[in-house]
């Protein structure tokens, strides 16, 4: 069903953001901002080593220095290891072991910066050097050092549908590949930060997250209090890409301040954040891809092997290359490996970035070897509407959550690839520049000019990810209120869902606040994550919202003498439906009553609570274009032309979904240069924005974003995700406009090293 214009009053129209103004004055509070008296300042003292053992750590010094209230190591806080969300961390809060450089080793609260800065250099520590493993496939050997006690490879995953063997002896060709890509940073403009206080056996968290849920959950378990007993309060983001989750350094905020008995406040430096914190998994895949002559897509097999780091234990990265195309056999394996690196986990785009650019370049081998246009290739091969989503049926998770009950089988509701990669061809006039298979676009002296193609999908929801609740309290002015506790980090979810309120309520916008969240008074929400907000987050909304309106129908009709059925409101006022153009009351004169009125009426309030069934699950889709330029002789790539057209259901609100397609800007910066660098100890050599190169709007030209818009039917007034998809698509989108312009593939980052080797190599 194509979308209707004009069909909603507020629901897919571009308001502004609810918290327009204090941005762009500079008036809203991130966790940085915030300051409290008689706060203490907490530092944190870092392994040197990738791998060793504390064999003494003497404090003496350090506390005795004047102006120090609380020093921590492993040996006088809690025995035990937390766990961190959707597998991204699992240790203890401090080790007598350290497992990568910048591992945690003490940690000071202090009566300022300067002051925990001079009891960190105070602190004396004797190591016992042990040996060390970087790579990945060197880690999965037997006898290679042993990062975590029972292996390297131990989290591990499976899927298979049909019979891969034997479809592989079915097939006209077969194609293999392997594919990596370098190690990448989230790259997030604000730093981690957080306040901390106990209140006896209360504690407060002051924070930046994605998933003050997660976090509560965790240090109620790791203190050993009640829930309720721990208040997360969620403060927004400047930016964050799957960074700012549940965090160690929030455990060790929380310990230096029980131990000082006084308030801290500890916030990272640039270098901590991206050497201390968590990185993007690097990973190997190995593709084999079975084909008949017609160039269907017949058997399938991925090996995909992914760095956990030093306490990463991810046992999938989300193999949705396996739905987004036709296949009929598949047989997949993932692997997550630990190595003496920092912690690597969940980034923008999870899983499917990787997945996908190892896919995306073996269709395009397969594609070459038929003679067969790309677009029309993918065309012939992708997903439809009805189709099995083989990931549903992934092992772990089935263990997980059914154990031996049958699992259900999800199929595809909804997707417009076709319509995608129309568009999307049109707009950088595909029929006109594509030459063929080793034919680039343009020839010019030294420089190359190619173009590609590729497509990509992701998650909109996943029933793992916890129940939803929602509040909405319409206020007698006729003014509602919404509380609800998805993270904050620039992508609009308060806003979105505040539109949602109001085209429910039949409110202007305007009159529709969001309250801040905290885990004490708001209803538990799942982790903004896998962009699932405005997927599995609205109904939890609209339902509220519905039942915040049918009281407020209901105190109506006892003033009018009506059915509350017979009424509906629309621009606040309250109106009978056979007569829609006079309005009745507004819903402040059906509130606000006299106290004296027999017929007052209480406080309104809409609530609702809902799970997310496992069979429901859609997928976003996107389509990418780019044309490069290459310049043989100096090994440099520029991005000429890019075109991105997303499926992502009816837009909430256009804006901010064009602004969350700029997350195309982070695959792009992924395939042309954004690489964290390791030095032979493991040492992070670039962990600032001066040596990591962030991929921005200055380094391509602007590029061509659309959107089709086709209802999903499960989602809210049709609505699905986009958020992590939009940089799934822009990194094998590059890489294949660079095989076509070379006549050889190459693996991001593609730097200009890289570049002239691959073409040293090819002749």
């Amino acid at each position: 069903m194509i979308v209707k214009k004009g069909e909603y009053s507020v629901v897919g129209k571009s308001v502004p953001l609810i918290d327009a103004c204090e941005k762009v004055t500079g008036t809203i509070k991130y966790a940085g901002d915030i300051r409290v008296p008689g706060m203490l300042t907490g530092k944190i003292l870092r392994s040197p080593y990738a791998h060793a053992k504390i064999v003494e750590i003497d404090t003496s010094k350090a506390e005795a220095l004047p102006g120090v209230y609380a020093v921590i190591t492993h040996k006088n806080i809690p025995n035990k290891e937390w766990l961190g969300a959707w597998f991204n961390r699992q240790g203890k809060v401090l080790d007598e072991t350290v497992r990568y450089v910048g591992d945690e080793v003490a940690a000071v609260a202090a009566e300022d910066k300067e002051i925990a800065e001079m009891a960190i250099g105070l602190i004396e520590v004797e190591y016992e050097k042990l040996p060390e493993v970087f790579d990945i496939e060197e880690a999965m050997k037997h006898g290679a050092p042993e990062v975590r006690a029972g292996g390297n490879a131990i989290q591990r995953t499976a899927l298979s549908w049909g019979d891969a063997e034997k479809g592989f002896e079915e097939s006209d060709f077969v194609i293999e590949k392997r594919c990596t890509m370098g190690f990448a940073h989230h790259s997030p403009l604000d730093r981690n930060a957080c306040i901390v206080s106990w209140d006896g056996d209360h504690l407060t968290l002051i924070t930046g997250t994605q998933e003050m849920f997660k976090l509560r959950n965790q240090l109620s378990v790791y203190f050993d209090v009640p829930k309720n007993y721990v208040n997360v309060v969620q403060k927004p983001l400047g930016g964050s890409f799957g960074l700012w989750w549940d965090m160690n350094y929030h455990f060790i905020a929380a310990l230096l301040a029980r131990k000082a008995g006084r308030t801290v406040r500890m916030e990272l430096t640039r270098e901590e954040v991206f050497a201390g914190t968590k990185r993007r998994e690097r990973p190997v895949t190995y593709i084999k891809l079975g084909f008949a002559k017609n160039g269907k897509l017949i058997s399938s097999r991925w090996t995909h092997i992914f760095d956990n780091g030093a306490y990463g234990f991810k046992p999938d990265p989300f193999q949705s290359a396996s739905d987004i195309y036709r296949i009929t056999n598949g047989d997949y394996e993932a692997i997550g490996v630990n190595t003496n690196l920092s912690t690597a986990g969940c980034a923008r785009g999870v899983g499917d970035l990787t997945l996908n650019y190892a896919m995306e370049q073996t269709i395009d081998l397969a594609a070459e070897k038929l003679n067969i246009d790309p677009v029309e290739f993918r065309k012939q091969n992708h997903f439809r509407e009805g189709d099995i989503l083989w990931s549903s049926q992934e092992v772990f998770w089935c263990k997980v959550f059914f154990q031996d009950k049958p699992r259900p089988v999800v199929k595809l509701a909804q997707e417009a690839l076709d319509e995608c990669l129309e568009k999307g061809a049109e707009l950088i006039q595909w029929k006109k520049k594509w030459k063929g298979w080793g034919k680039p676009v343009a020839i010019e002296g030294a420089k190359r000019r190619g173009i590609g193609v590729a497509i990509a999908t992701h998650i909109c929801g996943l029933s793992m990810l916890g129940p939803t609740g929602a509040i909405v309290i319409v206020n007698t002015d006729g003014t509602a209120t919404l509380t609800l506790g998805p993270g904050l980090m620039g992508q609009g979810a308060n806003t979105t869902q505040c539109q949602i309120v109001a085209e429910v309520l039949g409110i202007p916008y305007e009159d529709v606040q969001f309250a801040e969240p905290d885990t004490l008074h708001t209803p538990e929400c799942p982790s903004t994550v896998g962009s699932v907000t405005a997927y599995m987050v609205s109904p939890a909304t609209k339902a509220a919202s519905e039942d915040a309106k049918n009281k407020i129908l209901k105190v109506a009709a006892s003033l009018l003498d009506a059915k509350s059925e017979e009424l509906d409101i629309k621009e606040g006022k309250i109106f009978a439906k056979a007569n829609s153009e006079k309005g009745l009351m507004t819903v402040s004169e059906c509130l606000c009553r006299p106290l004296y009125d027999i017929q007052c009426t209480s406080v309104i309030v809409g609530s609702a609570s809902m799970g997310f069934p496992f069979e429901k699950s859609a997928k976003m889709t996107m389509v990418a274009f780019a044309e490069v330029e290459v310049d043989t002789e100096t090994g440099i790539v520029k991005v000429v032309d890019y075109v991105q057209v997303h499926d992502s259901g009816r837009l909430m609100n256009p804006t901010i979904c064009y602004n969350q397609a700029g997350g195309l800007y982070m695959g792009a910066g992924f395939a042309l240069g954004e690489r964290l660098i390791f030095d032979e100890d493991g040492k992070l050599l670039n962990a600032n924005f001066m040596d990591y190169k962030v991929f921005g709007i200055s380094d391509m030209p602007m590029p061509k974003i659309a959107f089709v818009e086709k209802d999903e039917p499960g989602g809210v007034f049709g609505v699905k995700g986009i958020g992590e998809g939009a940089s799934c698509v822009a990194t094998p989108a590059i890489a294949s406009a660079v095989y076509n312009a070379l006549g050889v593939q190459i693996d991001p980052p593609i730097t200009p090293d890289k570049v002239l080797s691959a073409l040293g190599e090819k002749l």
